[in-house]
């Protein structure tokens, strides 16, 4: 989001990117085509999130360790196997465009594998500023003002 560069300007605040944005662009891709190019990313992430499920609830430092033996591999794979699917695939396709929006991306999620206090994902946060967003948590039940 373009609105957070100033915050990145100083360098004492980066950006980590969320993979769950990197799949959602996979799977829209993969329900509308049945592409197995996106079925394939599909798979790889999940093996990231398998091991993130293995790693919660660890100290940090644990994740760390987990994460580099077992998900930098997976990690270090999926990039590399996307720049080998460009050249594979039609520029105009949709296809492109996750792979591309996955690449300038994936230097700016790998942070979470060195630092156990990183997620993989921003999805909690999401969820919880979705029901700010929504005005959920101003509405009461017994409140008349509140229509649902």
């Amino acid at each position: 989001y373009a609105g957070f560069e100033d915050l990145y300007r100083s360098g004492d605040i980066h950006e980590v990117a969320c993979m769950a944005h990197i799949r959602r662009k996979f799977v829209d891709i993969h329900r509308a085509q049945g592409s197995g190019i996106a079925n394939e990313a599909i798979k790889r992430i999940a093996q990231l999130y398998a091991i993130e499920k293995e790693a919660r609830g660890s100290p940090p430092n644990r994740r760390v360790e987990i994460r580099q033996a077992q998900a930098k591999p997976l990690f270090d794979g999926l990039e590399t196997w996307l720049h080998a699917q460009l050249p594979c695939i039609s520029g105009k396709s949709p296809l492109v465009g996750a792979i591309r929006y996955a690449l300038t991306r994936i230097a700016r999620l790998r942070p979470y594998l060195d630092h156990g206090i990183l997620e993989i994902d921003n999805n909690t946060a999401e969820r919880a500023m979705r029901s700010v967003a929504n005005g959920w948590s101003l509405c009461w039940p017994f409140l008349s003002v509140c229509k649902h």
